[in-house]
């Protein structure tokens, strides 16, 4: 009787034990939680109250991260998935990739083109995603201006669920070529307005270190301003360089 007593203290004792050393971990680890996610919320975007209005920045940092991350998973389908998606063994996936190219005039016995039907595909399939995300986004930063700013993890999270929901979608007819001609259109529109954004750019700058240059002649004295106009030549040269030298490169 001595003996099942002494076993059942000491079961108990062990089960206090456990009891106290599980509620720590879990504290802690709610503690690591909680800074892990304040954290990531600070970094991604939720660093203010949202009775603050928005700066002028603000969300865009976040912006081109996501941008950067479209890339890269665009890169990931068009050289490391659309290679290997007939190795996937799931027959939905092999079609999905694969629809869309034979109308294009590829042959089935030709798996080179059809490798880079596929990998075009894919890229459309990230693009549209990220497409998707900045409609919703700027309908949503439209209504309430500090939803740029706001939930950014959410936000990626999002993204990369749309991501991959596209990999389930066929080829035909949303990406090719729905999504193909809507990317087409804005492309031209897109670089319709760079030029005017680059155009407009120049000119601020031709115009501010004029101002700069006239500034130094009235406060340095005569002949002080010389060195703005020879940094805007310079400035000019440069780049016309760059251009000139990207053309050979690509032509």
């Amino acid at each position: 009787t001595q003996q099942i007593i002494g076993v059942i203290d000491s079961a108990e004792k062990h089960i206090i034990m456990s009891g106290i050393i599980a509620a720590a971990c879990t504290g802690i680890t709610w503690c690591f939680c909680t800074a892990t996610a304040s954290l990531c919320s600070s970094w991604c975007g939720n660093d203010k109250p949202s009775t603050v209005p928005p700066s002028a920045t603000s969300g865009r940092k976040r912006s081109v991260i996501l941008l950067a991350l479209s890339v890269v998973i665009a890169l990931i389908y068009q050289y490391a998935l659309a290679p290997n998606y007939n190795k996937i063994p799931w027959t939905y996936i092999n079609d999905a990739w694969s629809s869309g190219c034979d109308d294009n005039g590829i042959s089935s016995s030709n798996s080179e083109l059809r490798e880079v039907c596929s990998g075009n595909a894919g890229v459309y399939r990230a693009s549209s995603a990220a497409f998707v995300f900045f409609i919703i986004f700027g309908i949503a930063a439209k209504c309430k201006p500090t939803a740029n700013r706001e939930a950014w993890p959410a936000k990626y999270f999002l993204f990369l669920c749309l991501c991959v929901g596209t990999i389930f979608i066929p080829n035909d007819p949303l990406f090719l070529p729905i999504y193909l001609w809507i990317a087409r259109v804005g492309s031209v529109l897109f670089v319709l307005l760079q030029q005017i954004i680059l155009v407009d750019i120049a000119y601020n700058w031709n115009t501010a270190w004029l101002d700069r240059s006239d500034e130094a002649e009235l406060d340095e004295g005569p002949g002080k301003g010389k060195k703005w106009l020879a940094a805007i030549l310079i400035s000019c040269g440069i780049l016309y360089t760059c251009s000139l030298a990207g053309i050979i490169v690509m032509y």
